[in-house]
């Protein structure tokens, strides 16, 4: 039933704003043989197209890809994901993932395997009040977002450079995270994105900024073989790169985070990004380049306060403004692919 009110103009809902996307993404470590591997899938059907990403550091030889691909409206049958190089099939559902990419560089053959069981974001404690986008906006991240903590394995056949002709079998230390939903990504300010892994643990504490809530949102999971506890609070004061609108420093100290769950544990863990094996980055640039969403995926040693040694991915993003922006940001960036 109209009213008198809809003679007027109407309020317009947040998504006329924002792109739907639905990403992937593979982060994986192999300390014995020096490798880092970056797998990413980023669908976006309304503009008809797919950004697919495979990037390696292999004892510091660098390939990088980066592709568009046309990818249908609907995506329900779009299976497996794929481009004309790389390919994401979902094996066994939670348990086991592979992905193919095939390049005139290097070719890869991983496997992706459950450590532990997924975590849905939205099932972790929300802050107070309300978010512009609605109850999703409470979650940490402000769409359909889970995450797992994975065991990776597979072959890389070197094509070209220095190292062109080996064949390197690698085992390591992974994750993936799945979302999906309205997005827009320079919505966001800042984030932390801690994914340390340990024989018998998976800590994952992630804190973010973003516009549509006033305040420093927190969420995250603590993965063990007795299951998996929400994060309630991630202390990031240690933090040295959030500086107002300036691009990302070297990162050239080591950082550490506190980790609090919902039940009181605390897990207390030092990135060693002083020591980096690799940082890979996923910016994000507007069209008409007066914004990046810097995001840079830093590849290191992990140690928890009670003296266990691991590794993992310290992702941290932060948005940086004004005219051109998003072509400077980057051009004389030497330790990243």
């Amino acid at each position: 039933m109209i009213s008198p009110q809809d003679d007027f103009p109407h309020p317009v809902p947040f998504q006329a704003f924002m792109t739907w996307k639905e990403n992937w993404v593979f982060p994986s470590l192999d300390l014995d043989n020096d490798v880092s591997s970056l797998i990413h899938f980023s669908l976006r059907p309304s503009l008809g197209e797919g950004i697919f990403t495979a990037k390696f550091n292999v004892r510091g030889e660098k390939f990088r890809y980066v592709g568009r691909s046309p990818v249908p409206h609907d995506l329900e049958n779009f299976v497996p994901v794929r481009d004309e190089r790389l390919t994401f099939t979902v094996v066994d559902p939670t348990k086991h993932f592979h992905v193919v990419y095939d390049g005139p560089d290097i070719h890869a053959d991983l496997h992706y395997r459950g450590r532990f069981e997924p975590w849905d974001f939205s099932d972790g404690p929300k802050p107070p009040g309300e978010s512009t986008v609605g109850p999703i906006g409470l979650s940490v991240f402000p769409f359909n977002h889970y995450e797992q903590a994975l065991a990776m394995t597979g072959t890389l056949t070197i094509k070209e450079g220095p190292l062109a002709g080996e064949v390197v079998e690698i085992s390591g230390f992974g994750n993936r995270d799945h979302s999906w939903g309205w997005r827009d990504d320079f919505m966001f300010r800042h984030h932390h994105w801690v994914c340390a892994s340990f024989d018998d643990l998976y800590v994952q504490g992630s804190s973010m900024l973003e516009t549509s809530y006033p305040d420093l949102k927190h969420g995250g999971f603590v993965s063990t073989p007795a299951g998996n506890s929400a994060t309630a609070h991630v202390d990031s004061s240690e933090a040295y790169w959030l500086a107002e609108n300036e691009e990302f420093p070297p990162f050239d100290r080591d950082v550490t985070y506190t980790i609090t769950t919902a039940d009181g544990d605390k897990h207390t863990v030092t990135a060693h990004i002083g020591d980096a094996l690799a940082k890979l980055y996923l910016n994000a640039r507007s069209e008409d380049r007066s914004m990046v969403y810097q995001d840079c995926q830093i590849f290191c040693r992990y140690t928890h306060a009670d003296g266990r040694k691991g590794s993992g991915v310290l992702e941290v993003g932060k948005m940086l403004q004004g005219p051109g922006v998003a072509d400077a940001v980057g051009r004389h960036r030497r330790d990243g692919v």
